[in-house]
């Protein structure tokens, strides 16, 4: 497989940032943190993404009984 780096030609259309999709809207993370996603290609950061928190659990009114204990500490954090 071979990696087009984004902005390119040939690339996919990549938003510069992206929100949380909560109650069919987007929604930046409640504590205002993103994460840099690097490019496969160069490593360099190409777009960011929320770091969500419980608090955008909460926000999302999601219920933490309907994910699997393992995986709890990942969405409440440290």
């Amino acid at each position: 497989m071979s990696y087009v780096k984004p902005g390119t030609e040939g690339s996919i259309v990549v938003a510069p940032r992206y929100e949380n999709f909560i109650g069919g809207k987007w929604v930046p993370p409640v504590d205002g943190r993103y994460f840099e996603n690097p490019s496969p290609v160069d490593g360099k950061t190409f777009c960011e993404v929320p770091r969500s928190t419980a608090a955008d659990i909460t926000a999302a009114d999601i219920d933490l009984a309907l994910i699997p204990p393992a995986d709890r500490p990942r969405v409440r954090g440290p």
